[in-house]
């Protein structure tokens, strides 16, 4: 890949005003071509907070957004028509470093050809709760036995896809199963996947709209009938 490398990021974000400008102010070290936070119909300060941050902010009136995959459809929607490599996808509630965007950058450098890069907590996955990330570890491994290709971490929602691969799937979800539908759907193609180390940020009783079990076992619902 010749020149720098050119990402938009995509940050749903409903109810953040505590994280979300903390997640924006951490990624602008980057250099990236956009930065967009999808806000949801929030209630509290998330867009102002957003705007002040230095991001773009498209907001969904209520029964617009309603679940983390339309958001991010919206978001997909509003950049596609721009000119650049990556999009990349963080979560807005503040259980992501923006710091280890870092990791995926020196990745890219050393691997340019990669086209689907995914946020893997893994090797910190002692710091979430365990019922949690066995579920997760559970239906990581029975779709990607299905998929051909080893998810260390499926569900993670801190992930680089490179644009021309993105562009041509069609995503039908509207929920939590947006992370694995994407997955999903790339793997017909022969493509560079990577798993980077991310660090997993737990807040304990709220910060996250997941709900374990209910939510992993959907998603592999869904992603089995795409």
């Amino acid at each position: 890949m010749s020149g720098p490398i050119r990402i938009a990021a995509i940050i749903a974000a409903h109810d953040e005003a505590e994280h979300i400008g903390a997640v924006v102010r951490g990624l602008l070290p980057y250099g990236l071509h956009r930065v967009l936070v999808v806000d949801d119909a929030s209630e509290d300060d998330t867009a102002s907070e957003a705007k002040a941050a230095g991001a773009e902010v498209l907001h969904l009136p209520k029964g617009r957004g309603g679940g983390k995959g339309q958001v991010l459809r919206e978001g997909i929607a509003f950049l596609k028509g721009d000119a650049f490599d990556f999009y990349l996808f963080i979560d807005g509630d503040g259980q992501h470093d923006p710091k280890d965007l870092a990791g995926f950058m020196d990745y890219l450098a050393a691997h340019p050809q990669a086209d689907f890069l995914i946020g893997s907590r893994f090797e910190d996955r002692g710091k979430i709760p365990s019922r949690r990330w066995k579920t997760n570890a559970l239906g990581s491994w029975t779709l990607g036995r299905i998929a051909g290709v080893k998810w260390e971490d499926s569900q993670s929602g801190f992930r680089m896809i490179r644009k021309k691969v993105l562009d041509r799937l069609e995503l039908r979800s509207t929920g939590f199963a947006i992370e694995m539908e994407m997955a999903m759907k790339a793997s017909d193609w022969k493509l560079h996947w990577a798993h980077i180390p991310i660090r997993a940020i737990y807040h304990p009783g709220g910060g996250s709209h997941f709900r374990g079990a209910l939510d992993t076992w959907l998603i592999a619902w869904f992603s089995l009938q795409c």
